[in-house]
């Protein structure tokens, strides 16, 4: 059977213009001046296959060659040389609001969106109620685009982009813009869509979706595939270069700009000050026992008045696999900085640990209430080891009961009894 996607020494390259003679202003008032040019190599002879039923996802830092694939995979941009090719209908979703009129309402839009994707307008009409159900948008079906907030319009784009039943999914980190419960609903898509056979390729930033959904991760830095394979496996390796990259920045900084702990980077508006691992008794230690309690002593400092912030913690084994994850949005707990030199006191209590023996890192993330300008990232914060204390293998305690009972031997039971 074919794969559903087929890439095979793909490359691409686009010139950059080095001054502004592209301009007609620019081109009579120097005439004399030649056009200069760069050459940015997009994508460098990547190759990868895609089979049916897979959820793929595609990670990297912003410009190593990511949405340009995804936009050669489209049929919106050619490649130099190699090829990409898609064994099926596809259904693309790359840029919040392409192929919607600002000036038409939402329900026109949604059959503008429709036809795009190659629905008539009696299946659309069919199915209009469907999508407002799904985008939660009932009430603004008459209302002008151009009215809606940028979360509003990604939850109508996205429900139009599902409408039509094809082979591929292709997503260009879309949903960032969408609020948590939308997200949820978006990836119990992705779980019918693999359900029933079908492809998903989702680029993201979000580590923590791809370890969750993506049965393997691309990771692509400069135009090249870097990683290949198992989510955790990929995103630990991503983990590992940006702190590689944050390392070499801060060696290469002036002494009076440096960090004093490297393992950190941000822009430092807050800063994650000291992080102290306590048990049930209050006393600092990095050793604990399945079940016991451990409370996470965090301590914040202000160098800027930013308002309302979020903090957020992951565990991880030793070899970078996620375990858990949560932050204070999602448990709805509002953290404010009013003052440069503001000291805040965070803390984070887990009643009894579940984890079996070995070691474990926290990573610890303080950011902006919409999570798109970080603060501060210590990677890691703190590390901690669990004992072996009931022999029990694996990574979480299950908390199990066995229960065994003495049954009736039904063979003896069923010898019917004869009168003396």
């Amino acid at each position: 059977m074919k794969p559903v996607v087929e890439v095979s020494n793909l490359r691409k390259r686009f010139r950059l213009p080095l001054d502004r003679s592209t301009t007609l202003k620019y081109r009579v008032t120097h005439w004399r001046s030649a056009s200069r040019y760069r050459d940015l190599i997009a994508l460098r002879d990547i190759s990868f296959d895609v089979p049916a039923g897979q959820f793929l996802g595609v990670a990297g830092p912003n410009g190593c060659g990511k949405s340009t694939l995804l936009k050669i995979l489209c049929r919106i941009y050619e490649a130099d040389s190699g090829y990409a090719r898609v064994n099926g209908e596809f259904s693309a979703f790359l840029e919040l609001g392409v192929g919607f009129n600002p000036e038409l309402t939402a329900r026109e839009n949604v059959f503008l969106g429709g036809a795009m994707l190659g629905l008539t307008r009696a299946q659309l009409r069919g199915k209009i109620d469907e999508v407002f159900a799904f985008a939660e948008l009932e009430d603004f079906a008459e209302q002008k685009l151009k009215n809606f907030s940028s979360g509003m319009q990604v939850r109508l784009a996205f429900s139009v982009a599902i409408l039509a039943e094809t082979d591929l999914l292709v997503m260009d980190e879309v949903l960032a813009v969408g609020d948590a419960s939308f997200q949820e609903k978006c990836f119990d898509t992705f779980s019918r869509y693999k359900r029933e056979g079908k492809t998903i390729v989702l680029v993201s930033h979000d580590l923590g979706a791809l370890e969750e959904y993506c049965d393997r991760v691309l990771l692509l830095n400069r135009g090249e595939i870097i990683a290949d394979g198992p989510a955790a496996e990929v995103t630990s390796t991503y983990h590992r270069m940006i702190a590689d990259h944050a390392l070499a920045a801060e060696r290469d900084m002036p002494q009076e700009l440096r960090r004093a702990d490297p393992t950190q980077w941000g822009s430092r508006a807050i800063e994650l000050v000291s992080l102290s691992l306590l048990d049930a008794g209050g006393r600092s230690t990095s050793r604990f026992d399945t079940g016991s309690a451990m409370t996470l002593d965090m301590h914040v400092l202000a160098h800027s008045e930013v308002g309302d912030f979020v903090c957020g913690l992951a565990i991880r084994r030793a070899d970078g696999m996620l375990l858990a994850g949560t932050n204070t949005f999602l448990d709805h707990v509002t953290v404010t900085s009013h003052a440069p030199g503001e000291s805040i006191s965070i803390r984070y209590a887990i009643d009894s640990l579940p984890l079996l023996a070995g070691g474990y890192i926290i990573q610890v993330v303080l950011q902006d209430v919409t999570g798109s300008h970080r603060y501060d990232f210590a990677d890691p914060a703190a590390t901690f080891h669990i004992n072996n204390m009931g022999g029990h293998i694996g990574i979480v305690e299950m908390h199990g009961r066995w229960q065994v009972a003495q049954e009736q031997d039904v063979r003896s039971s069923a010898i019917p009894q004869t009168a003396g």
